[in-house]
């Protein structure tokens, strides 16, 4: 592909998976700000490979081959991560009594991987597999965005264009956790800790969180318990 051309593709994905209907070239030339003739080409490319197919009202949809590429992926992060993070996930739950969550990074969102819901309080957190938020709030985000490489990192500054986000990522990199309270869902706070890879690279988010009235008395011992679980995670190879 042609300089640039590999980026406006992968936009062209992205822009596919995020919307809620469908959508014709010249429709995704617009909502991606290129234009419709090179549209047409990278959509002509992309089909070619299986990623994406048309439809019979000329709108085009994510081909099955990314659904085979997304099962690989699935398995994977899995065996990668879920499966070492899980044992532990179950212990901290029993100990804090709180919803356990482990997220990752995707693109400049965090994507939930596993969740362990305390069972004991009728009020709890509760999340579905692989949502989406943004990573630049609450606990389970910013620990990712935090430490990102300093590249990624940049672009997410430039896309949220928070003067104060900067100095708060760089905090959390020095203190080596985040607390949050009311960032992303109202009435609910939260504590995460870094796993990183055997090359200090980001790999995932470890946070507890849970209804503000409880957590607010125990967040020194949340902290605390976090951070050892997530040295656990990475001891066994998350």
């Amino acid at each position: 592909m042609p300089d640039g051309a590999l980026e406006r593709a992968v936009e062209l994905l992205a822009r596919l998976g995020e919307e809620p209907s469908e959508l014709t070239v010249p429709q995704l030339a617009s909502v991606t700000g290129m234009p419709t003739s090179t549209a047409y080409r990278l959509v002509a490319e992309l089909e070619r490979h299986g990623l994406v197919q048309r439809t019979a009202d000329r709108t085009i949809s994510l081909g099955t081959r990314v659904v085979a590429l997304g099962r690989t992926a699935e398995a994977r992060l899995h065996e990668r991560l879920v499966e070492p993070a899980t044992g532990v996930m179950e212990s901290l739950c029993r100990e804090l009594d709180e919803t356990v969550i482990l997220t990752a990074p995707c693109g400049l969102e965090a994507i939930l991987l596993h969740i362990v819901e305390a069972e004991r309080h009728p009020v709890r957190l509760s999340y579905a597999s692989y949502r989406r938020a943004p990573m630049h709030r609450g606990a389970s985000g910013k620990i990712l965005a935090a430490y990102l490489d300093p590249a990624d990192r940049e672009r997410l500054l430039v896309a949220v264009s928070d003067p104060g986000l900067e100095s708060a990522l760089a905090r959390i990199r020095a203190d080596g956790f985040v607390a949050t309270t009311n960032e992303l869902d109202h009435g609910a706070s939260g504590v995460a800790a870094p796993i990183r890879d055997q090359r200090g690279r980001i790999a995932a988010g470890l946070s507890v969180a849970g209804p503000t009235e409880r957590m607010a008395g125990r967040l020194d011992a949340a902290t605390a318990a976090v951070r050892d679980a997530a040295r656990r995670i990475e001891a066994a190879g998350g």
